[in-house]
């Protein structure tokens, strides 16, 4: 065996269904998501899509809190199946649940995100022409976000559209036979599960496609600097190991190698205070330490603003270029994340 949304009202009663019914099975891998996966199968009951035509599968992992019994509570107005498996990582989750599946169809999503009432229309009408591979779309912004989240998304995930490098698993369809051929996700890592998967459909021969109008709003986004560094930091933990399979392949290598840059300018401005303080060494070398730390998060704000013409991006773009290349470089310190 290979590893492996005009609104409905709230209301509405959940249809018994079959297996000959159900079209597509909605995956939702849980752990302590209390606060989130009420909201989730929320916007789940408000689908425009027959309800006795897709069944939820709430995989969990081990959930300490209310998570469990508010999924639960949903069974009289969605097909709500919930499953466990506790101690694994959430590649292993989604597994479980494709596994589980009773039809063609499975369409990944996250807890904190939030589907819009034709998500599952839009998705059967684009996987009706795109019969294999991978499509999905880059997360919507919730309505009321800071700086942090606007500005990231607009230049990082708002433009792609067609052909990509991977869409996020919180957003991801694909019809059960292709998963199950490509051996689903990788349950040995924790984190960049959703690229290493498309590299490998890609390298089967399939597409892998984002579609803006198949967008989930992500609750998750980091809305502070704090949240941001933390998140990328968590989501850099296996980049590298991902990338050392296929090197010079690899569509990682851009964000690998920013790390390992900025990893070693931050070594130089330490090595360079502790000279100029310690040693009484040249002044100038922790100063052109950090020019050097700055250098990529300037060119590559300069380049995004100047193409967007929204001048005003540059020093909010940059901040978060740094952040995001700190706590990439941070998640490099890990001798585990190697392995």
């Amino acid at each position: 065996m290979s590893p492996l949304e005009q609104a409905v009202p709230a209301t509405i009663k959940a249809q018994p269904a079959s297996a000959s019914a159900i079209r597509i099975s909605i995956i939702i891998p849980v752990l302590n998501e209390e606060e989130m996966i009420g909201r989730c199968l929320e916007s789940l009951t408000r689908l425009a899509f027959a309800h006795d035509q897709f069944e939820v599968l709430v995989v969990d992992n081990g959930s300490q809190d209310k998570t469990l019994a508010i999924a639960g509570s949903f069974k009289d107005r969605l097909n709500v199946k919930v499953l466990q498996q506790a101690g694994v990582r959430i590649s292993a989750l989604r597994n479980l649940g494709a596994r589980e599946a009773l039809v063609d169809f499975v369409a990944f999503l996250d807890a904190d995100c939030l589907a819009p009432v034709d998500w599952l229309d839009r998705i059967l009408a684009l996987a009706s022409v795109d019969s294999a591979g991978v499509l999905g779309a880059h997360y919507l912004l919730p309505e009321d976000s800071s700086w942090v989240g606007r500005t990231w998304h607009r230049y990082q995930e708002a433009p792609k559209s067609g052909e990509v490098s991977h869409v996020p698993a919180g957003d991801l369809i694909m019809r059960r036979e292709d998963f199950r051929k490509l051996g689903g996700f990788d349950a040995t890592i924790q984190t960049n599960e959703d690229y290493e998967l498309c590299e490998r459909a890609r390298k089967a021969g399939m597409q892998v496609r984002a579609f803006p109008q198949i967008g989930v709003i992500h609750l998750g986004t980091a809305q502070s600097l704090r949240i941001f560094f933390r998140k990328q930091a968590w989501h850099g933990t296996h980049v590298i190991k991902v990338f050392l399979r296929d090197v010079f392949r690899s569509h990682n290598r851009k964000a690998v190698l920013f790390a390992a840059y900025t990893l070693l300018s931050l070594l130089a401005v330490t090595a360079g205070v502790v000279w100029a303080v310690a040693w009484h060494g040249p002044q100038w070398l922790p100063v052109a330490a950090i020019a050097s730390l700055c250098l990529p998060p300037i060119l590559l704000s300069a380049r995004n603003v100047l193409g967007s013409r929204r001048y005003s991006d540059f020093f909010p773009l940059f901040a978060l270029y740094l952040m995001y290349g700190i706590a990439r470089a941070k998640a490099l310190l890990s001798i585990r994340n190697f392995v």
